[in-house]
């Protein structure tokens, strides 16, 4: 149906007070959502419309969820989603190899760079802890502190 149909009624009014480009388009919405062409939307010719814009929304949520495009999520990436600060936990993690909650700073700047957090050594020193043995370490929930404050999780 093009969307210059009969079907379509414009009163008067809404020709002589909406500029003609956007009365044009508006018809051609009204036409699209209205698949029986009787120059009316029902329920079901509308939610059909809805549920389809919604559906390829959703679509493009869920391939950015399903990071190893395997055409499902998994529970890590369903966690992930969830728990925005996993990533970085488990990162941490990696790096704590005596998983005692404390990385050094070099480790702390590694993990910095991989996920492009703009954090400087000379910032992170200001956070830091000595831990027993006397060395600068930073604990998780500094570091998540710190990032957290550039707005990243």
């Amino acid at each position: 149906m093009s969307f210059n149909s009969p079907e379509i009624k414009v009163p008067p009014e809404a020709e002589a007070l909406v500029p003609p480009k956007k009365l044009d388009s508006i018809k051609q919405a009204f036409a699209e959502i209205d698949h029986n062409h009787d120059g009316k939307i029902d329920l079901d010719e509308y939610l059909d419309y809805l549920l389809a814009r919604e559906r390829d929304k959703l679509t493009k949520q869920f391939k950015a969820l399903d990071k190893d495009g395997d055409g499902a999520i998994n529970f890590e990436e369903f966690l992930v989603a969830s728990y925005p600060s996993y990533s970085l936990l488990k990162r941490f993690q990696d790096f704590d190899s005596n998983r005692n909650g404390l990385l050094s700073i070099e480790e702390a700047l590694q993990i910095a760079d991989e996920f492009n957090f703009p954090i400087s050594r000379e910032w992170l020193e200001r956070l830091i802890t000595i831990d027993e043995a006397g060395k600068k370490r930073i604990s998780y929930n500094e570091y998540l502190g710190a990032v957290t404050r550039f707005g990243f999780q």
